[in-house]
């Protein structure tokens, strides 16, 4: 089991590819608090990319449970960065071996897996982070703020977006395979909106329904889906995400409507709306790192005891969203362009 952390939280990062660049990054501008003293990957262009970028890693590992079994009394935590369908594996294997975990989303691709994670953390006694750094833009967080004081009164309707033109080619890629990704776009890009939508009304769900299409990226899953979402404080939710074309011009990242006014905003743009007024009054919030950001906050919950933001529950909820969505939307596939493009 992972020994009291006193300094700096030593940390291995499992996936050394792609977004795993963010998280070293983080790792770097936090390095009073967080050390990379391992990377593991598959792929020996990745360990060397990763290693350069932290200024020299010397251990490396090509299997996670080697490193577990060889060098696992100098890590206290690791951070998953690997294709979705691996999530669960190494999850269960870093809890076993008594380390804490902070992982990238999705936490895994089945309710199943999700319940095995809660069971292991609760039995490894391990502190686990769902990486939903957006969560820790200003904008997000100064919502919830005035949600919580009641700035705009009860809340009656949320709509969170995420929506760009993807222009690489995902065919040939792990994210074109649905067993592999966990699904489409929406357990993907569509992760974000969705688990800042949950945030935002803070209740559970009790009800899901989806449209979804794949217009361009030949890939097994969607490439665009709006859901809607209804929570058990009455809050009505909206999930509009799409790698094939960008916001509807005039919306917003996140829209909340209450009895008393709205709040909308996107990137560090946040604006506040009260009933009555024709103008909303505007504040630039000031721009951040969401990856250090969540990794300082990971570190944090480490070295003084803190439950993080997102943990176990929270990536349960989310990925039971967006797999009631997709079940909801099911018969998509017959009415989807023959060939994209």
């Amino acid at each position: 089991m992972s020994k009291h952390i006193k300094d700096r939280v030593r940390l291995a990062i499992i996936g050394a590819g792609g977004i795993s660049a963010a998280h070293a990054n983080g790792i770097l501008v936090h390095r009073d608090k967080l050390e990379c003293v391992a990377l593991c990957d598959v792929s020996e262009e990745n360990l060397k990319a990763r290693s350069a970028q932290l200024g020299g890693v010397a251990a490396q590992f090509r299997d996670w449970k080697k490193m577990f079994a060889d060098f696992s009394d100098r890590i206290d935590a690791v951070d998953i960065c690997l294709p979705h369908h691996l999530h669960a594996a190494a999850i269960l294997d870093a809890a076993a071996a008594g380390k804490h975990i902070l992982c990238e989303k999705p936490m895994c691709i089945s309710l199943a897996e999700a319940d095995r994670i809660a069971a292991a953390i609760r039995k490894a006694g391990v502190t686990y982070m769902s990486a939903h750094n957006q969560l820790f833009m200003p904008v997000v967080q100064e919502t919830k703020r005035l949600i919580e004081t009641e700035a705009v009164g009860r809340v009656r309707w949320l709509r969170s977006q995420d929506c760009f033109m993807l222009g690489s080619a995902l065919k040939d890629q792990w994210r074109a395979k649905a067993k592999l990704q966990g699904g489409g776009e929406l357990i993907d890009t569509g992760y974000h909106p969705t688990y800042r939508l949950l945030h935002l009304a803070g209740a559970e769900v009790v009800g899901v329904r989806a449209t979804m299409g794949r217009y361009v990226h030949e890939i097994e899953g969607e490439d665009s889906a709006s859901v809607q979402v209804l929570f058990t404080n009455g809050v009505i939710g909206e999930i509009l995400t799409s790698w094939v074309y960008d916001n509807p011009h005039g919306t917003h990242q996140i829209h909340v409507i209450g009895e008393k006014g709205q709040i909308f905003g996107s990137g560090s743009e946040l604006c506040l709306l009260p009933r009555g007024f024709s103008e909303p009054a505007k504040r630039i919030m000031p721009s951040v790192d969401t990856f250090a950001e969540e990794l300082k906050h990971f570190a944090d919950c480490l070295l003084h005891g803190k439950r993080p933001i997102h943990s176990v529950e929270e990536g349960r909820a989310v990925l039971e969203i967006i797999l009631k969505a997709s079940e909801n939307a099911r018969g998509w596939e017959k009415y989807a362009p023959k060939k994209a493009g």
